[in-house]
């Protein structure tokens, strides 16, 4: 099946094209036997057999200089590649990826405003594998408007202490769902698509025993481009600086999980009440997810850290309190 994939790779025009461009992929092919053993052993598996026969050269993925972040060297590519995978493996059971490879999973549901609000997980498509192996959804009436794509890395990749990180790698709305997105937000508490998915984030990283996590910077971003910069840098510098997270290197920004939130000091009078609220809705969907992701994973390394339950009905009672 894999020599098979190769050969699909091979004959694509991009490849066959520029000799050298295939020389280097052979190339870094042997030097990184080991670990494309090691992905080969992982997707073997009939749980991730799917996704080698959605897209044939998936196995090699990792290759490309685009993977994760423009410049990683090829074999810290195909690390964090194969610990994604193991990862994988070993947190969820059989019967949930395979679900994931047919259809997303609903991991939030809520109607607000006569709509029907729902947040799903699941792998992204053919069309978007450098940009995250696991994609996040927001749903409005079934239809999809915004999503969030991340892949679980191994800390030393982003000079953590920390063995496990989840890296967000792309925040992008559907074209054409501005007035969805703009409805949406102002439904659900005026919590922005993005932010809304970061808290269900949030909610799987704790539920996996993940206490940090990473976003990449918008000139680092897959589909960035000079034209668009400016919506680039709202997206992705602008949000992550507003969400708390530290710029740590050139290509991505880093925060521990739980997210720091601002102290309720630096709030100005007459903003704290509804800061209040987002927050209890955002601590409200970290939980439900947090505890749906627990019930289906079978083994975490560690003890949930965050009891997000609490945080939320404390948050409630202050954004009452500060109502009243």
């Amino acid at each position: 099946m894999f020599i098979s994939s190769f050969i699909q790779m091979a004959s694509q025009r991009y490849y066959w094209s520029s000799p050298s461009r295939l020389g280097r992929i052979l190339w870094s092919i042997t030097s990184n036997l080991h670990q494309q053993l090691e992905i080969f052993r992982i997707l073997s598996l009939p749980v991730f057999n799917e996704l080698v026969l959605r897209d044939p050269v998936f196995p090699f993925k990792y290759l490309s200089t685009k993977y994760l972040i423009d410049g990683l060297p090829s074999n810290e590519r195909a690390s964090c590649f194969v610990h994604h995978y193991k990862f994988l493996e070993a947190r969820l059971p059989v019967r949930f990826l395979r679900q994931q490879h047919q259809r997303e999973i609903t991991l939030f549901e809520t109607r607000e405003a006569g709509s029907a609000y729902a947040v799903t997980l699941g792998f992204p498509p053919k069309n978007a594998l450098f940009e995250g192996e696991m994609r996040l959804q927001l749903l409005v009436n079934g239809v999809q408007i915004y999503d969030l794509q991340f892949t679980i890395v191994p800390g030393w990749i982003l000079g953590s202490k920390e063995k496990d990180v989840v890296f967000i790698l792309r925040l992008q709305g559907m074209k054409g769902c501005y007035e969805q997105v703009r409805s949406a937000t102002k439904a659900l508490h005026e919590i922005a698509p993005p932010a809304l998915l970061v808290a269900a984030l949030q909610g799987i990283a704790t539920a996996w025993g993940i206490r940090e996590m990473a976003g990449i910077c918008a000139k680092s971003q897959y589909s960035y481009n000079e034209r668009s910069s400016a919506l680039f840098i709202e997206a992705y510098d602008d949000f992550f600086i507003e969400l708390g997270a530290s710029r740590t290197t050139a290509d991505f920004f880093s925060s521990p999980l739980p997210v720091i939130e601002k102290p309720l000091d630096l709030i100005r009078n007459g903003h704290k009440s509804r800061t209040l609220k987002k927050r209890a809705f955002k601590l409200q969907i970290a939980d439900e997810v947090c505890r749906w992701m627990t019930e289906i994973s079978p083994k975490v390394a560690e003890p949930l850290a965050v009891p997000f339950r609490t945080r939320s009905v404390e948050a409630h009672s202050q954004a009452r309190s500060a109502a009243c």
